[in-house]
């Protein structure tokens, strides 16, 4: 049978039947009894007739799933292998580590409702599955997952603007640069989002999301006025400083391990032609472009409509340094950048532009279809310390260097004072930061290739730049356990690294509305509450 039903009438009579509990669920909980009020009479599937009486530790059955799937929803949402389709949408992850991932069958829902019943009979069978937003993770099984069911939330993708457009509310599937150009025809509006055009809101939000402009307004966690959530039990709740409040708290920063949040409601922010590009340099320029860093990062506040990284890489055996420099304004060199624009560049990309344009430039130094290695660490923002970061990244460097088609970065960026106060706002995030502890200096490496032959040296250079460089911030008096969710790489231990008092509260949190532990163990990708998704360090 189809879900006709359970579209027009039966959530709320679920919702209330739950919620008037003294638990969010109750230990009574029965998912054959929650399926049948959304409508799916499960003795009418003959795949899962045999399932009623099963216990919740019963094995996957990776076919009874994909077989209910076409059943209820029809074929034109659930993707086999074996079809054009099912490559198309492998083939589409950006890094080929997710590429490579090989699920059972892709599921395709269009609107919350299903991806409730998606929880709902992953709960009966036993079936894990993962969650795509935009794929733009860089290890396998992230978003993908091997042998089971791929949920990818493209479809989800309405953009909602207030009648007071204050806020917009964003289906999970929507990449930055489609919101970006729909809010820029509506009157210039922007979000604080994502800087490259082809990243997914989820995935950024729910990892924190810093911005262009996330030093006036703090990162995309930070601006979110609510999340639509798709809860273990199925139930569709909103989580907002005032509904759902320890979620809302949770969900800013926390990751996929509360529920899969099916909607965005961000606030607006006007927002014009801006002033962006790059402007790359050569060795003898790297001792002034490091002071510009570092002096820029601690007078953010002089200026906050201003932005900046700075990444040195390796190409073809040069050594460069990349300053990405923004202005929120339609000003080119605006004061606050005089000792950036200073300092000799050989080449030169700023311009005044869109900012959907300038994450069109972002998403090209990002291209798909290579081997990919995201890693993380923070520290106090020190001059001296960055130049030691530089000088350990081109030492291992060439270890590495010759690599095929290797592009390697160490990427620079500061959470400045502005950030860092902003991330008090609606009660406070949990990325156990405060300003107290700033300006910060976050280092990203990040690492293309495309022999898998190289994988495990290519990692182990990066792990042991970040062990040496961690090592030498705890001797200087600079360290800071601080991980990035979306920088992180699969062997770092992000939700730990907020602290222990988050941590548990975000353990909390989980245990209230997760009590059977979905978003852990049927949701295995990704950063989960305890310890990194691999604990296998190179």
């Amino acid at each position: 049978m189809r879900v006709t039903s359970f579209f027009s009438s039966s959530a709320l009579g679920v919702g209330t039947r739950v919620l008037a509990q003294s638990t969010f669920e109750p230990s009574g909980f029965n998912v054959v009894d929650t399926l049948i009020d959304y409508g799916i009479n499960i003795l009418s599937i003959p795949a899962l007739e045999g399932l009623v009486e099963r216990t919740p530790t019963s094995a996957c059955s990776i076919a009874i799933s994909t077989i209910s799937l076409r059943i209820i929803f029809g074929s034109s949402k659930v993707i086999i292998r074996q079809s054009s389709a099912y490559d198309a949408f492998t083939n589409a992850y950006w890094s080929i580590q997710q590429a490579s991932v090989d699920p059972y069958c892709i599921f395709k829902p269009s609107k919350a409702a299903e991806v409730s019943i998606l929880v709902l009979l992953s709960r009966l069978t036993q079936c894990p599955f993962a969650v795509k937003s935009g794929g733009h993770a860089a290890f396998g099984g992230a978003s993908s997952i091997q042998g089971c069911i791929t949920v990818t939330l493209a479809n989800i993708n309405d953009i909602f603007l207030s009648s007071d457009k204050k806020t917009v509310s964003l289906g999970t599937g929507n990449t930055w640069y489609d919101v970006y150009t729909n809010l820029q025809s509506q009157g210039d509006l922007a979000v604080i989002g994502g800087r490259v055009a082809a990243i997914g809101v989820g995935g950024l939000t729910l990892g924190g999301g810093i911005s262009f402009f996330s030093n006036t307004y703090g990162w995309a966690c930070d601006n979110v006025a609510s999340f639509e959530v798709v809860t273990a039990s199925g139930i569709i709740v909103t989580a907002s400083p005032t509904s759902y409040s320890d979620l809302y708290w949770a969900l800013r920063g926390g990751g996929n391990n509360f529920g899969i949040v099916t909607k965005f409601t961000l606030e607006t922010i006007a927002q014009g032609q801006m002033w962006g590009g790059g402007r790359l340099h050569i060795e003898t320029e790297f001792p002034a472009v490091i002071q510009a860093f570092y002096n820029l990062g601690n007078n953010a506040a002089q200026d906050t409509n201003t932005a900046h990284i700075l990444s040195f890489t390796y190409v073809q055996s040069t050594k460069f340094a990349s300053a990405d420099l923004q202005y929120a304004k339609p000003v080119a060199n605006a004061s606050i950048l005089a000792e950036y624009i200073a300092i000799p560049a050989v080449s030169d990309t700023t311009r005044i532009r869109s900012l959907a344009d300038l994450t069109v430039q972002f998403n090209a130094s990002n291209p798909n279809g290579l081997r990919q290695t995201y890693w993380a660490a923070a520290y106090k923002l020190d001059k001296d310390f960055t130049t030691f970061i530089k000088d350990v990244f081109f030492e291992y460097i060439t270890a590495i260097a010759d690599a095929p088609a290797l592009i390697p970065a160490a990427t620079l960026q500061v959470i400045s004072l502005p950030m860092l106060q902003k991330m008090t706002a609606k009660g406070g995030n949990r990325l156990g930061l405060s300003a107290s502890s700033g300006p910060l200096l976050l280092l990203n490496l990040n690492m293309m290739w495309s022999n898998s032959a190289d994988d495990a040296r290519i990692l182990e250079v990066n792990s042991n730049i970040i062990e040496r460089t961690v090592a030498e911030a705890k001797k200087r008096g600079l360290s800071n356990e601080y991980i990035y969710m979306n920088y992180a790489s699969q062997f770092q231990a992000v939700v730990p690294s907020y602290g222990a008092t988050n941590q548990q509260k975000l353990k909390t949190i989980a245990n209230k509305y997760d009590p059977t532990a979905v978003s852990q163990e049927l949701q295995p990708g990704y950063f989960k509450l305890d310890g990194a998704p691999d604990a296998n360090i190179p």
